[in-house]
C-alpha cells in the first residue's frame, strides 16, 4: 500500500528524506524501532504541546496510540499509517483500514495519510516520510489550512528529527 492508494490527490503534503549507509532492512528496523525520546528536536516539541515528558515508545506505536481509530499497515518497503481527524479539535474518527478511509465523505473531517519507506541508494538507502492530507469538505479545509499555517514548521522539524534519530540507530545496530 503507498500514499498514492489512500490520498492520491492531497490538499497538502510535505516530503522529507536521508541518504542513510546502511542497508534498507537495517534502516526500516530501525525506523520501527526509534523512540520518540531519541528524537531530540521532537521530544523537546511535544513536551512543549503537552505530553509531557517524551515517552520511550516507537514513534509508529505513539502514531497509534495518540490518534485512536488510526491504523498502519508494514511491508518490506515501509509502514503506512492513516486516519481520520480533527486536529485542530484533537479528535479522532475510528476508521478500520484502506477501504473505509477511501469511502469516508463526513464533512469537517480531514483524511490524513503518512508513510516511512526505505529505497536502495548506492550502497545504502533513502529513508523518506510523506505526509499527505485531504479534506473531506470546503469548511474542513479552510480550518485545517488555518491551523496546518500554524504548526506545519514544528511538523518538519518532528519528521527531520525522526530520520536524523533513524539514522543514529540504523549506524549503531
Amino acid at each position: 500500500m503507498t500514499l498514492d492508494d489512500l490520498i492520491p490527490v492531497p490538499d497538502w503534503s510535505e516530503r522529507h528524506s536521508r541518504a542513510i549507509a546502511a542497508p534498507p532492512p537495517v534502516v526500516l528496523a530501525a525506523a520501527r524501532e526509534v523512540t520518540v525520546s531519541e528524537m531530540r528536536l521532537a521530544a523537546v516539541l511535544l513536551a512543549v504541546r503537552g505530553f509531557g515528558r517524551p515517552p520511550r515508545i516507537a514513534f509508529t506505536k505513539l502514531l497509534e496510540q495518540r490518534v485512536g481509530g488510526s491504523w498502519l499497515e508494514s511491508g518490506e518497503r515501509g509502514d503506512v499509517w492513516a486516519g481520520v481527524l480533527r486536529p485542530w479539535r484533537n479528535q479522532a474518527h475510528p476508521i478500520a483500514g484502506r477501504d473505509a478511509l477511501l469511502a469516508f465523505d463526513e464533512p469537517g473531517w480531514v483524511k490524513v495519510a503518512m508513510d516511512l519507506a526505505v529505497t536502495p541508494h548506492g550502497a545504502g538507502t533513502l529513508l523518506s516520510t510523506e505526509t499527505r492530507i485531504a479534506a473531506t469538505s470546503d469548511d474542513a479545509r479552510r480550518t485545517f489550512g488555518r491551523y496546518w499555517r500554524v504548526v506545519r514548521p514544528g511538523s518538519g522539524l518532528v519528521r527531520r528529527s525522526l530520520l536524523r534519530a533513524v539514522e543514529r540507530r540504523a549506524l549503531t545496530a
